[in-house]
């Protein structure tokens, strides 16, 4: 073994208390280094000094024992990492074991796993419903959990947990997130021959519980509407807001996220192509979206583009490739709520919704396109939707005097 692994009572820094940390202290002569870790023990001088003894007695025996065990366990993963390395050490002696049928160490598997896929607003997911879980077992139990149960979610459970959330001024949309989380947790356990599908919770039948569906609410300008806002005058920040909001409407409704990475290379005279961000590690087969440049979209790059236009460059300044995943979402989170704050006091303005955000541009493409004939199968392909139903979900409706004028010419014949 490349190291030396004793138990070490810390008496560096004195304490009033005269209760000091027990430490594993290991010394690895090849690299010249010496490193300490913490314990869960903590004992005085005299303490340690009866348990570390050759013959200890009374009710140092069973301390004696659980001393050596973690000694020896120390020595066994030292001798097992080879070259000896301090971060191997660390890693198998200290991480903690995984319970399968733990719902919290699942959770944190699946914020892991995200993250290190660069799926940051998936991990974000999982971090607030495993944030929300623990608040309600928390309130519910009157002490922190580590452990909770696929078992122990009933659909009794989850009726209570819904409950919990609204109360606490959760919306529908957040507790049908949270739950949905929670229900991918369940899925993946079961596929991987965790949990036994009899317990999951979810389902159709009477017996289980059902998510709430969303109501969907209708966010799309009509065409009047569009014209007012396109028109408006307003400060640099709004009309920056205001272009890029009508650069997505232009580009079949093309999402925010989507928008800060584009590159160059992505444009071919007067198309520009790209796969969407949301569903690149999602579906098997990604389909490649074509969009027309109007002459107001090759403006707006013109516009807000980089000077640098080499090919793998981004064509707007919003992130850039030195930026972690992480940091590249917190980018586009600022200023995808830097054009809705713009846009917002733009439509205050013209008197149109002060609702309005950057999935308008998306929902109102949608709506306007089918109002204008396109089919619904043809608007789907350009939003980059797998399912019509999906689809059908951004379309706003046809408005009453539409619905009224058909009515009327039914019986022209």
């Amino acid at each position: 073994m490349d190291c030396s692994i004793t138990i070490y009572l810390d008496q560096r820094i004195k304490r009033n208390s005269g209760i000091y940390i027990v430490k594993l202290r290991v010394l690895s002569p090849t690299l010249g280094v010496t490193k300490m870790y913490s314990t869960n023990y903590k004992l005085t001088p005299s303490e340690f000094e009866h348990a570390r003894s050759k013959k200890p007695k009374g009710k140092f025996i069973e301390l004696s024992i659980e001393l050596n065990k973690l000694l020896s366990r120390a020595c066994e993963v030292a001798e097992s990492i080879i070259p000896f390395s301090f971060d191997k050490f660390e890693k198998e002696m200290f991480s903690e074991p995984r319970n399968k049928a733990n719902v919290f160490d699942a959770l944190e598997i699946a914020i892991a796993d995200n993250k290190s896929h660069g799926h940051v607003g998936n991990a974000d997911n999982y971090q607030n419903s495993l944030s929300s879980i623990k608040k309600f077992v928390l309130t519910h139990k009157k002490k922190n959990a580590d452990i909770l149960l696929f078992t122990e979610i009933t659909s009794d459970w989850l009726q209570i947990y819904e409950e919990f959330m609204i109360n606490n001024g959760k919306s529908v949309t957040t507790v049908s997130m949270y739950l949905r989380a929670l229900r991918a947790i369940f899925n993946t356990a079961i596929t991987n021959g965790d949990i036994s599908n009899k317990i999951y919770p979810f389902g159709k039948e009477k017996t289980k519980y059902k998510i709430a569906k969303v109501r969907k609410v209708k966010k799309s300008l009509k065409k009047e509407e569009l014209k007012k806002l396109f028109e408006a005058e307003g400060s640099p920040e709004q009309i920056r807001a205001k272009d890029f909001f009508f650069f997505s409407y232009n580009c079949s409704g093309m999402n925010f996220k989507d928008i800060a990475n584009l590159t160059y290379s992505q444009i071919d005279g007067n198309r520009l192509k790209f796969f969407r961000k949301k569903t690149e590690n999602t579906s098997s087969e990604q389909t490649e979206i074509s969009v027309y440049l109007t002459p107001f979209a090759h403006e707006v790059i013109n516009k807000y583009g980089n000077q640098n236009k080499a090919a793998n460059s981004f064509i707007f300044n919003i992130i850039n490739m030195d930026m972690t995943a992480e940091q590249k979402q917190v980018a586009v989170k600022n200023f995808t709520r830097s054009v809705n704050q713009g846009l917002k006091k733009l439509a205050k303005k013209v008197n149109i919704d002060e609702n309005i955000s950057t999935y308008y541009a998306r929902h109102s493409f949608s709506t306007n396109a089918i109002k204008s004939g396109a089919s619904m199968e043809l608007v789907s392909e350009q939003l980059g939707h797998a399912d019509l139903k999906t689809t059908q979900n951004y379309f706003s409706g046809f408005e009453d005097e539409s619905i009224e004028d058909l009515t009327k010419k039914l019986m022209a014949f």
